[in-house]
C-alpha cells in the first residue's frame, strides 16, 4: 500500500494518511476499544470524510501508493473546484477572461504550501464552491436538499466551512422563507441522524471535536475583548512583529489580513464595486448574488476568531472568504467591466485594465502562494534519514516525530506523534475534571487524555530506560523528552537534518543510546 521515499508538504501531513490507514485497516480510531489497548489510537483533529473517500478509492484502486492516491484525489478536487467557479462565472458573463480568471483564482484558494497535500483542506474547498454551484442552479429540483447534504459533508470534512450553513440560513430566510425551512428540517435531520450514528459507532469523534475547539479558542487570545480593542493590539503587535509569523493570536491575524489584500486587492476592489452597485440599482448582480455577499460578511466575522489559531497560513482565509469573493468580483467584472461598449477606445481601455488586473494578481499568488520543489540535496536529506531510521530499527522501537511519519507509516511501524497528540495536554486535562458541564457532554473525555497523558509517561520511562534505539526530536516541539532528559539517560545526538516541509525548514535531531 506504501512504498518509496514520501516527502511531506508540511509538519503534521502524516496524520490524515495515519487515519486512512487505519480505516483501510479496518481499525476504527473513534472506538471505545481503543481506550483499552497497550497503545493509544491516533489522534485525529479534522473530520474522517476525505480520508473514507481515498481509502474507498484504495479498495477500488489498491495498486495505487495509499500516499499518492491521496495526492490524485486532491488534485480532482482542486479542478473540480475551479471547474464549477467557472462555470458559475461563464453562465453569468460574455466573455472567456473572467470565467479562466474565477478558475484560476479558486485554485489558489485550495493552498496550503502548495496545491495538492494530503490534507482535507481541498475537499472542503470544493464541497463550499458546490453549495454555491447548487445554489445558482435556479432550475434544480431539490436544491435545499442537496444543500443541506453538502453542508453536513463539510462538518465531517473541516469543521470550521460548516459557517456556509449559516450563510445559507440568512439568505434563505431573507430571499425565500419556504426554502429556509425546507433547507433548516434537511439539514437539522441530517445532522441529528448522523451525529447519532458517530456517538452509536465512533463515540470518541466529538470527544476530539472538542479538543479542537478547545485549540482554537485557547489560541484566539482576543476572543471576549471589544473590537477597537482588538484592532488596536494587533496593529501593533503586528508593527512589532516585523513580519517574524507568530504563532497565534492577532499579530498572527494582522499579517495574514495584510498578505490577503496584498494578493487579492483588485479581487476585492471588484467585489466592493459590485455590491455598491447593486445597492445603487437594487437589483442583483446575478441570481443568488446575495448568498455571496452575505457569506463573505459571515466568514469575515467568522475569521476574526478562527483567524487568531495557528492553523496554515493564510488557508482559513483563502477557504472560508475567497472562493465567493472571486466569483462574485469576475461576474462583477465580466457583466460591466467587459460588455460590448460603442465606442471601441474605451471598450479596448476597459479589456486592457481587467487583464492587467488578472496578471496582477497572477504575479501575487506565484510570490506569495508558491508551489515548493525539492531540489536534490533537499531530496538526499530525506532519503539519507529515512535510511537511518530503517537502520536503527533492526535493533529495536524508534520514537518518532511528526515530520518522519511517513517512514513509520511505510514500515508498519508505531507511530504516536502524527502532529495531532499535540490537542491533548495536561493543562486541559485538570480543566476538564473541574467542569461538570463537559464531563457532562464528553464523558469519554477524561479517559482519553488520561491515556494518552499515561502513555507519554510510559515513553519518558522507556527512554529513561534506553529502550528506544533512535529517538527523533524536533527542538521545540518536545512532547516526549527534552535534550536534557535525553542526555540524563544516556542518549547522545547521532546526526541533525535541516528538512524541507513545505515553505518551512525544521531541524530533526537523532539521538541514539550510547553504548557502553
Amino acid at each position: 500500500m506504501l512504498h518509496g521515499i514520501h516527502i511531506p508538504n508540511e509538519y503534521r501531513e502524516a496524520a490524515n494518511v495515519d487515519l486512512t490507514m487505519s480505516i483501510i485497516k479496518g481499525i476504527n480510531p473513534y472506538s471505545l476499544a481503543g481506550l483499552h489497548e497497550s497503545h493509544p489510537r491516533l489522534v485525529f483533529q479534522y473530520g474522517p470524510l476525505f480520508s473514507l473517500l481515498v481509502a474507498g478509492l484504495h479498495f477500488v484502486l489498491p495498486f495505487i501508493d495509499v500516499i499518492v492516491l491521496h495526492y490524485l484525489t486532491a488534485f480532482v478536487c482542486v479542478v473540480a473546484a475551479g471547474m464549477m467557479a467557472g462555470r458559475i462565472v461563464r453562465e453569468n458573463t460574455d466573455t472567456w477572461l473572467p470565467c479562466v480568471s474565477a478558475f484560476l483564482f479558486t485554485v489558489c484558494c485550495t493552498w496550503r504550501y502548495g496545491y495538492v497535500n494530503a490534507v482535507p483542506d481541498t475537499l472542503g474547498v470544493t464541497l463550499l464552491v458546490l453549495v454555491f454551484f447548487i445554489e445558482t442552479r435556479k432550475h434544480l429540483k431539490y436544491r435545499e436538499y442537496l444543500e443541506a447534504v453538502t453542508a453536513v459533508a463539510l462538518f465531517y470534512t473541516k469543521q470550521y466551512l460548516v459557517v456556509i450553513a449559516v450563510s445559507l440560513f440568512i439568505y434563505k430566510l431573507i430571499t425565500d422563507k419556504k426554502g429556509c425551512i425546507r433547507l433548516s428540517a434537511a439539514g437539522l435531520l441530517l445532522l441529528a441522524g448522523t451525529m447519532t450514528a458517530m456517538q452509536i459507532w465512533c463515540p470518541l469523534y466529538f470527544t476530539y471535536s472538542l479538543l479542537v475547539v478547545h485549540g482554537v479558542s485557547g489560541q484566539s487570545t482576543g476572543a471576549a475583548a471589544p473590537l477597537l480593542s482588538m484592532v488596536s493590539v494587533a496593529v501593533s503587535s503586528a508593527a512589532s512583529a516585523d513580519y517574524a509569523e507568530p504563532a497565534s493570536g492577532w499579530a498572527f491575524e494582522w499579517q495574514q489580513i495584510r498578505s490577503l489584500a496584498g494578493i487579492f486587492i483588485f479581487v476585492f476592489l471588484g467585489m466592493a464595486a459590485g455590491v455598491v452597485r447593486a445597492f445603487r440599482t437594487k437589483t442583483p448582480l446575478f441570481d443568488g448574488s446575495r448568498l455571496f455577499v452575505i457569506h463573505t460578511a459571515v466568514a469575515a466575522t467568522a475569521l476574526l476568531y478562527f483567524g487568531q489559531n495557528d492553523g496554515a497560513w493564510l488557508s482559513y482565509y483563502l477557504q472560508m472568504l475567497m472562493p465567493g469573493v472571486v466569483i462574485y468580483a469576475f461576474i462583477f467584472i465580466g457583466k460591466i467591466c467587459l460588455i460590448d461598449i460603442p465606442d471601441r477606445r474605451i471598450s479596448l481601455a476597459y479589456n486592457v485594465l481587467s487583464l492587467v488586473m488578472v496578471m496582477f494578481t497572477l504575479y501575487r499568488c506565484d510570490g506569495r502562494l508558491p508551489v515548493y520543489d525539492e531540489d536534490g540535496a533537499a531530496r538526499e536529506r530525506w532519503e539519507s534519514i529515512y535510511d537511518t531510521c530503517d537502520r536503527y530499527a533492526a535493533s529495536g522501537d524508534i520514537l518518532y516525530v511528526a515530520p518522519l511519519g511517513y517512514n513509520a507509516l511505510i514500515n508498519d511501524r508505531y507511530l504516536y506523534d502524527n502532529g495531532h497528540e499535540m490537542a491533548i495536554n495536561e493543562e486541559f486535562y485538570e480543566e476538564y475534571k473541574r467542569s461538570g458541564l463537559y464531563m457532562s457532554l464528553f464523558p469519554y473525555a477524561g479517559d482519553l487524555m488520561e491515556k494518552h497523558l499515561s502513555y507519554r509517561d510510559e515513553m519518558r520511562e522507556k527512554v529513561t530506560r534506553q529502550e528506544y534505539s533512535l529517538v527523533t526530536a524536533v527542538p521545540g516541539y518536545e512532547t516526549i523528552a527534552d535534550e536534557d532528559h535525553l542526555k540524563r539517560s544516556g542518549y547522545e545526538l547521532v546526526d541533525t537534518y535541516d528538512l524541507d516541509m513545505g515553505r518551512t525548514s525544521y531541524e530533526v535531531q537523532l539521538w541514539a543510546p550510547v553504548r557502553l
